[in-house]
């Protein structure tokens, strides 16, 4: 999937972390206002960690990867979690659980080998989506996730939200000047920050590094400390999340 934003985290003291949010997909060009989208932050990480796929990125200009522990370090904080299994049915909630099937879509252990006994098919068991393939285990269907739920889990978990006046937009003069060079701007004419619904702006973007990117300063404070454990100052990586439940 496209990536939607990337996420820096800059402190994180006790039940409050301060970050940014960088805008770099002209398809979503602002930061979700609701309370679903910082927790989906918190669960996104939570996954890239567990499974060893946050680290350090060679393109730092470029708004890369970054992580200061290693990949092994974050699986193990992650792993010693004391809200852990609270995650993983956080994420489930997003993007749905992924039950193990034969081919023929018969329900499978966790080995993704051995048939449940008695054999039933998954579609008799569970309510499922479109959402199926196979991975180096087993065959697999998902289950839809739960917007209602987890929009709730979101109202008890995250008690502040905060997201600043966004940063790094350019003017509006600033993007008329390569769509008009022959024609300077009017300096009777109102100046300010340009419209990021606006494609035009960003051919501009596009040709900006990404330190000079748009970005909103984030604060999140949540219901209980343990929300934050598997999250560090210096870690910066690249989401989907837009708070949306598949």
């Amino acid at each position: 999937m496209t990536s939607i934003f990337t996420v820096s985290v800059d402190s994180v003291e006790g039940s409050t972390l301060r970050g940014r949010v960088h805008i770099i997909n002209p398809d979503v060009p602002s930061v979700p206002r609701k309370a679903v989208f910082p927790l989906s932050l918190l669960v996104d990480a939570w996954w890239h960690l567990d499974r060893g796929f946050l680290h350090d990125e060679e393109d730092e200009e470029g708004g890369g990867d970054r992580y200061p522990f290693t990949e092994e370090q974050g699986s193990d904080i992650t792993a010693g979690m004391r809200l852990k299994d609270e995650f993983s049915k956080l994420y489930e909630l997003i993007l749905g659980k992924h039950i193990r099937v034969t081919e023929d879509g018969f329900l499978l252990a966790d080995d993704g080998k051995t048939v449940l006994e008695p054999r039933r098919k998954a579609k008799d068991v569970y309510k499922l989506d479109s959402g199926r393939g196979h991975d180096s285990i087993s065959h697999f269907v998902m289950t839809p996730g739960n917007a209602e739920e987890f929009s709730q889990g979101a109202a008890d978990i995250v008690t502040l939200y905060d997201i600043s006046p966004y940063r790094n937009v350019p003017l509006r003069s600033e993007v008329a000047a390569p769509e008009n060079p022959d024609e300077p701007w009017d300096p009777e004419e109102p100046d300010g920050p340009a419209d990021l619904d606006d494609y035009t702006v960003w051919k501009l973007l596009q040709t900006r590094p990404f330190a000079e990117l748009p970005y909103a300063e984030i604060a999140v404070t949540v219901s209980d400390a343990g929300y934050l454990e598997h999250m560090v100052a210096g870690m910066r990586w690249a989401t989907t999340m837009t708070g949306h439940v598949c």
